[in-house]
């Protein structure tokens, strides 16, 4: 999934329907199951862009190996995640619509980023002394877990609830109401 995903789920939130209706009289599209809550959050463009920008800015050198232009490089990627939520947002709402900002999706976006970043094999977190990769997998599936979750908390994640798509059964002609 991506930061477009995120944008757009906050845009169906936004479009969606009061918390005691079953489903819009048009379904948004926005899948609920526990994977798609998942994999919402996965930054993507930032991701392909950081390791694109990584093989060529920042290779180490075998001899002596130097971490400094990595976490530059994660750095900047970081804080341009919540500038990618923000014109993603802006490019999909609707003309003559009240603009709302994407706060939350502007603050998960650079820490869903720096763990999938810190997940990479490559991660600058090597250079900490005593660093073990093993340690990639962990911080990925408690950072992950811990968005879903709070995004579920904070019902930033659509439900059935809240949005119901073609697929789970929603009929376009015949809204519950």
């Amino acid at each position: 999934m991506s930061i477009a995903s995120m944008v757009d789920t906050k845009m169906a939130l936004q479009r969606g329907v009061s918390e005691d209706k079953h489903s819009p009289a048009k379904p948004i599209g926005v899948s609920t199951g526990i994977v798609d809550q998942i994999t919402r959050w996965i930054p993507t463009e930032t991701i392909t862009a950081y390791v694109a920008l990584l093989a060529l800015l920042a290779p180490l050198a075998k001899h002596a190996p130097s971490y400094e232009s990595r976490w530059v490089l994660l750095g900047i990627v970081t804080a341009a995640n919540p500038v990618v939520v923000l014109l993603l947002a802006m490019a999909k709402s609707q003309p003559g619509d009240r603009f709302f900002l994407p706060v939350f999706e502007m603050f998960i976006a650079p820490i869903a980023f720096a763990a999938w970043a810190f997940a990479l094999p490559d991660t600058p977190l090597s250079s900490i002394a005593h660093y073990d990769l093993k340690w990639n997998a962990a911080i990925l599936s408690v950072t992950t877990t811990g968005i879903v979750l709070l995004a579920n908390a904070l019902h930033k994640s659509p439900d059935l609830n809240q949005v119901m798509t073609v697929q789970q059964g929603a009929n376009p002609g015949k809204p519950e109401v």
